[in-house]
């Protein structure tokens, strides 16, 4: 992978469905190894414009070149994207063992018992292992995954995707229903790990300015559907632009422990 070459590159990108705009005038540059918030309220078009970022939807407006072509394999693209989403999780076996939770990412399928033909090999198990191990879960190896706890799940699904050593990992709401402890400590570990993860992109899609972290260095802004903002994290998330974004007014917009905390008084 050229390290000049942007992974997505959309330019003024669009998508109109049964007469209603979904995404509009949308400019964005994920160039690798670059780790990027999506941040909007929810019906903002995050999804949508993840979905058009890596061509599970085509769009009515717009330029969208991929890897530096417009057009190309979509199904060998998919494979180098790591999905972290609770859509993906729900359809993870509860009786499945969290090891083959992880190995499962080597062949992009969801519950290894299901395809026969496309059981894993052993060295595509001895390499999930590691990864369970690499992210420091290998203790979680050997449970069902429908007892693991609402983090420890993220985890597992972490592991699930970087096994593949895709070029982007994408986590879509990953703190979804979580309590504020268990939000804490994902979010901790997540912290912890990022730094040494292999050179992947990172697409952290949230609605919530304090679950981004300090070494997500850039922004992109949703507004139904339309861009408000895109850059440097530190330039772009103002107070004044979350109370534009949000319709609220703040007391002020506080860093503390590098993350923004929106304070209401």
């Amino acid at each position: 992978m050229d390290a000049a070459v942007p992974l997505f590159d959309l330019a003024g990108v669009g998508l109109e469905r049964d007469g209603r705009s979904l995404v509009s005038g949308v400019d964005w540059r994920v160039m690798p190894g670059e780790r990027w918030a999506l941040l909007g309220p929810n019906g903002s078009g995050k999804t949508t414009l993840l979905s058009l970022a890596v061509g599970r939807a085509w769009p009515t407006a717009g330029r969208i070149e991929r890897l530096g072509r417009e057009y190309q394999d979509l199904r060998a693209l998919w494979r180098r994207v790591g999905i972290v989403s609770e859509t993906v999780a729900r359809d993870i076996p509860a009786d499945e063992r969290a090891l083959d939770t992880v190995t499962s990412g080597c062949t992009a399928q969801l519950g290894l018992r299901f395809f026969v033909g496309l059981e894993p090999s052993a060295a595509e198990r001895d390499r999930a292992a590691a990864e369970l191990a690499r992210v420091g879960c290998a203790r979680l190896a050997d449970r069902p995954f429908g007892v693991l706890s609402q983090g420890e799940r993220q985890q597992v699904m972490v592991a699930r995707a970087l096994v593949a050593d895709p070029l982007v990992l994408v986590l879509d709401e990953p703190c979804a229903g979580m309590d504020p402890g268990a939000r804490e400590r994902f979010l901790d570990w997540f912290a912890g790990h990022l730094g040494g993860l292999r050179a992947p992109a990172v697409i952290l899609v949230t609605h919530h300015v304090e679950e981004i972290l300090p070494a997500v260095g850039n922004v992109l802004v949703l507004r139904d559907g339309r861009m408000l903002a895109s850059g440097p994290t530190a330039a772009v998330l103002t107070q004044e632009l979350y109370e534009a974004l949000y319709d609220t007014r703040l007391a002020r917009l506080e860093r503390a422990g590098g993350r923004l905390w929106p304070i209401w008084g």
